[in-house]
């Protein structure tokens, strides 16, 4: 790729996990002088320890009919995939009565429509980045499966139903074409989905460096910082003034917003009062396992993926709500080894952990486009469950948008303005 050359001006992307990567790296594509800004080292945030997974077929949002029924069941058991700090509830309790509004069925389906028109292009968007930054060792694209226990046999036929309008490949695998797919899943997993137009990485944070590593070859520059306040520009109408909390001020024509769980407070301070929260999600790490399975395996049940990457065996997922400063709750820790060796002969203790902040709005759909003070702000974050999915395509719509160029998705489902 023979990016444009630089001569729209300078752009300032706050954010360097793989939200905010790949944005800049689309940036300069549009012909922008791009500056890389995050408090921490690229990639090593909610970007490290994901799921490992390009959830193409994610359409679905997460606030479904009937959710209100189960929810307090589920936000009070201690052994739930859904789980929340009773300090917590009542700060969370407002996103909660949004997230239950949305779950109405004309809602939903109107939700997975708008998914759905950055679910069909994401994988094109990333096929341009992966070839630029020659990142392609680190993909896979052995598909991913659904596993459901006997009684389960409702919920597989709903999933099949559900994403088969979307012209998404998808297909209900029996006890033992499942078992011949993954033959270390014991007698557990009855029934499975197969949906075989799946791609993964063997290691999300190898991938944030080697997109972060093609960004400073392509004359992007990194700073350690963090963005406190953007203001206009006293004399320069085309020009925004990001202030540091170390007292540092940087110009920028344009300035993008890739904050993820740290994005609320910043565009309530450009008046875009958005109802974004924090859900936390963990993983654990099998370090020895990595070879049992061939794919991505999720239990939809329990919240979780077990995917194989380069480290070993990744089980990773579950929602807890308790906001950005609470340490972690090793019960998730042990939920989460426990559901892997309820269908998987794990004897071993796990070798890591990890826990992270996953950006949520109570719609489930990511947040893009202008602040309404600041027109030359731009929004991507709120990407919820498919942040690694969806970086590439939200970030080159960002840059098309920054670019005066008419996005090649349309941007009115995801903006601020929404609510």
């Amino acid at each position: 790729m023979t990016p444009t050359p630089h001569t729209r001006g300078h752009a300032l992307v706050v954010g360097a996990g793989v939200v905010g990567i790949a944005t800049a790296l689309c940036l300069q594509r549009q012909g922008w002088t791009v500056t890389l800004l995050d408090r921490q080292p690229p990639g090593t945030a909610t970007s490290f320890g994901n799921a490992c997974t390009f959830a193409t077929y994610s359409v679905e949002p997460v606030a479904t009919p009937g959710i209100w029924k189960q929810a307090p069941a589920l936000l009070l058991k201690a052994d739930s995939p859904l789980t929340v700090r009773p300090a917590y509830l009542s700060k969370i309790a407002p996103w909660l009565w949004q997230f239950l509004r949305y779950s109405r069925e004309q809602q939903v389906h109107g939700i997975s429509r708008d998914l759905d028109t950055l679910l069909k292009p994401c994988m094109t968007a990333w096929a341009t980045l992966l070839d630029d930054a020659n990142a392609n060792d680190l993909i896979r694209h052995d598909g991913a499966l659904y596993i459901f226990e006997a009684h389960e046999r409702r919920a597989a036929q709903e999933m099949l139903a559900y994403h088969r309008p979307f012209d998404i490949p998808i297909r209900l695998l029996e006890n033992a074409e499942l078992h011949a797919l993954e033959p270390a899943l014991n007698a557990r997993a009855a029934l499975g989905v197969e949906l075989p137009g799946v791609s993964r990485t063997l290691d999300p944070y190898a991938l944030s460096l080697r997109l972060f590593k093609r960004f400073i070859e392509l004359g992007g520059s990194f700073l350690r910082g963090e963005l406190h306040d953007i203001q206009r520009h006293a004399s320069d109408s085309e020009q925004v003034i990001a202030h540091l909390s170390s007292g540092q001020t940087l110009n920028a024509a344009r300035i993008a917003l890739c904050t993820g769980a740290w994005s609320k407070q910043l565009a309530n301070a450009l008046g875009d009062n958005l109802p974004q929260d924090t859900e936390r999600g963990y993983h654990v790490l099998f370090e020895q396992a990595g070879a049992l399975l061939n794919r991505p395996v999720c239990w939809g049940a329990g919240g979780f993926y077990m995917t194989p990457m380069a480290q070993g065996l990744r089980i990773a997922g579950t929602v807890e709500f308790a906001g950005t400063q609470a340490p972690p709750d090793p019960r998730r820790y042990t939920y989460l080894a426990n559901g892997a060796r309820r269908f998987l002969n794990l004897q071993h203790e796990p070798s890591s952990k990890w826990m992270g902040f996953r950006s949520s709005m109570p719609d489930s759909k990511p947040v893009l486009g202008q602040s309404r003070l600041l027109p030359h702000v731009h929004y991507n974050f709120g990407h919820g469950h498919v942040g690694l999915t969806l970086a590439a395509i939200t970030g080159q719509l960002l840059a098309e948008q920054a670019s005066g160029i008419q996005p090649t998705v349309p941007l009115t489902p995801f903006s601020p303005k929404r609510f």
